[in-house]
This record gives C-alpha cells, sequence and structure tokens, in this order.
C-alpha cells in the first residue's frame, strides 16, 4: 500500500488566542528556566570557527569597524552574571525574569513582534532571550563583538603583545584567539566571576597557538611585566555599569567624575605609557553617556596631559537606526615623546 505524506500548513494548527499563546510560552519559560547560552564542548569549537571563517580581515572598511555577530553567543556563555549587572539604575534582565507580571509582558510584545509559540508553548532560547532584553526599562549590559576585536588585532597588534586593561566580557579575548595576530595576550579586571569566565575561555582554547596572562586587578593597579605593542580595551564609562559589588570595582572606589579620572582613567594611561613600546598604541572604546555627557572630551584631555596624541579614531558599528547606524569612537593613540 502506498503511503501518502501529509502536509501540514499552519491553517491546520487547533487555534489559539493570543492569551493561550502567552500563557503556553509563559509555562513553558519557567520549566525551561533563565535562558542562559550554552554550549557543548563541540558547539564552542564551531562557534569559534565561525568567528575565524569570518571576513575579520577586511573588518575595517575606511576608519568603520563592521560589526558581526558570529562569536557574541560564545562570549556570552562564559559569563552567565551578566544578566544581573546594573546599567543606568535601570531594570537588570534577570529583574525581568524573576517577576511574572513583567515577564509576561515581554513575552507578550514578543510574540507581538515575531516570536513564534510551538503546540507545547516552546519558545526559543534566542527569542526568550530578546523578550527579556527588549522589555521597556531594561538595559543590558553590552560585550565587545569578537570579530570587530579580530580586525583590530589583525590590523594593529603586529603579531605582538597586548594589554588588555578591562577584559570585561571575553569579546577582545575570543577575538584576539580567533585573529593570529596577538603572540600575547595580558589581561586584567577586578570582578572576580569575570575573571573565572575569562580563565575559562583560556582553558577551553588552550590549544591555540597564544600565550594568555590574566589577573584579577584594575588597571589602574597593574602595569604588565614586560613591554607592549598595543594597549586595547573598552573601560568602564564612569558609573554607567555596576559590574559587582566588590570593593575592587571603580565605581565603588571613585565616587565622583573627577575621583574617577584621577583614580582610575589617569593611573591606567600612565600605566599604558609606562608598559607601551615607544612605537606602540593605545586604543580606547568609550563614548559619552547620559550621566556623563562630556566623556569623551575628558578622555581626550586626560590622553594629552598624559604625553598621548590622537594618531586615529575609529567608528564602531553598533545598532541600526533609520537611516544608518549608531556608532562609537575608538580613538587610536600614540606616544608625544619622553617624559
Amino acid at each position: 500500500m502506498e503511503i501518502q505524506e501529509q502536509l501540514f500548513s499552519e491553517d491546520l494548527l487547533p487555534q489559539r488566542s493570543k492569551k493561550d499563546e502567552l500563557d503556553l510560552a509563559f509555562k513553558y519559560a519557567r520549566e525551561r528556566g533563565m535562558p542562559y547560552y550554552s554550549y557543548t564542548d563541540q558547539e564552542k569549537l564551531i562557534e569559534f570557527e565561525k568567528i575565524q571563517r569570518s571576513d575579520f580581515k577586511n573588518g575595517i572598511y575606511g576608519n568603520e569597524v563592521l560589526q558581526y555577530l558570529h562569536g557574541i553567543g560564545l562570549a556570552w556563555s562564559y559569563f552567565p552574571h551578566h544578566w544581573e549587572v546594573q546599567v543606568l539604575k535601570m531594570k537588570r534582565p534577570i529583574d525581568i525574569f524573576e517577576d511574572d507580571k513583567l515577564f509576561k509582558k515581554a513575552l507578550a510584545s514578543r510574540i507581538k513582534w515575531g516570536g513564534k509559540v510551538g503546540l507545547d508553548g516552546f519558545m526559543s532560547d534566542a527569542d526568550l532571550r530578546k523578550a527579556i532584553r527588549t522589555a521597556s526599562g531594561v538595559q543590558a549590559v553590552s560585550n565587545f563583538r569578537p570579530v570587530a576585536s579580530a580586525s583590530i588585532y589583525y590590523k594593529y597588534a603586529r603579531n605582538g603583545i597586548v594589554w588588555d586593561m578591562s577584559c570585561g566580557y571575553g569579546g577582545r579575548l575570543i577575538g584576539a584567539l580567533a585573529s593570529g595576530s596577538v603572540k600575547k595576550y595580558i589581561g586584567s579586571d577586578p570582578c572576580q566571576l569575570t575573571y573565572q569566565g575569562l580563565k575559562k575561555i583560556q582553558e577551553d582554547f588552550n590549544h591555540i597557538d597564544m600565550e594568555i596572562d590574566l589577573n584579577m586587578i584594575g588597571s589602574e593597579d597593574f602595569i604588565p611585566g614586560e613591554k607592549v605593542d598595543l594597549c586595547f580595551t573598552s573601560p568602564p564609562y564612569f558609573n554607567t555599569e555596576e559590574y559587582s559589588n566588590e570593593e575592587t570595582q571603580s565605581w565603588k572606589k571613585y565616587l565622583t567624575k573627577k575621583e574617577w579620572l584621577e583614580g582610575f582613567l589617569k593611573k591606567t594611561m600612565q600605566n599604558c605609557y609606562s608598559c607601551l613600546k615607544d612605537d606602540g598604541l593605545m586604543m580606547i572604546n568609550i563614548a559619552n553617556v547620559k550621566t556623563y555627557p562630556n566623556l569623551e572630551t575628558d578622555v581626550l584631555r586626560m590622553a594629552y596631559q598624559e604625553n598621548f596624541k590622537i594618531d586615529d579614531v575609529l567608528l564602531l558599528r553598533l545598532s541600526s537606526i533609520m537611516g544608518g547606524f549608531k556608532y562609537e569612537p575608538i580613538f587610536i593613540f600614540k606616544k608625544r615623546g619622553i617624559q
């Protein structure tokens, strides 16, 4: 007897109200738990290879650093605590997930704008994360795109030694590993959980021929023990992000802009000047924010005071906006001379 395959379409599925759909999705999400990024060892290698196979060698077009998403989930997977970081006193992503009313509202919005709900309420982790991150009143912490960092290392690291003064959530470390253009990566970050995630990246990718030296300390209190070719980071934007409540955090140590400029930024730049080779570069990705509208100007002024000169400015492409893209500057400095 010939067996005929039944072709299904959405017209044949049971009709559900939006409320039924939302209730199913909410029930599924509660049983699923927080949708942390998670990869098997094999999947980590696959994600890493996507960065290596990306067009990072051509990722700087003119003065624009293009943004590709390859590897961003891989970087996030090592730092689940990033969902709990406070940004600009707004709601944290974890606050949405833990509040039934707010979470249902976030799910409803995601369904409205295209989030798919299966017959049993299944919603993909990507849709769940997007629902949480884009909920009303939420501000999530950002991460440096691994492909963007690989592009920068490919052009500026010169197969040399780099110091990432504020490592953050692994985007630059993974980018350095994938670029093939970094001989040694020196990293500093005072947050214990972040440091542990960075160490796990080091462990998982120890087959890559790049030396890694990680230090759980703030950049204002650390100087590499050797000369470096490139100092490159995206530091804290004063008190915009409260990465942790540890007393080593710059937002805890320096309560005013003046204290932060003198105690954190100035000392970090002095340490960069001290360890940089005479022809080395200091690259800093930082931008004006609501709580510090003249941050870029203060960074440029402080760099000049610490004997650096501006050599170039890259534009880091971020999210798309109507008619184009949003950008942040990456300032490139050279030494002006011997102090």
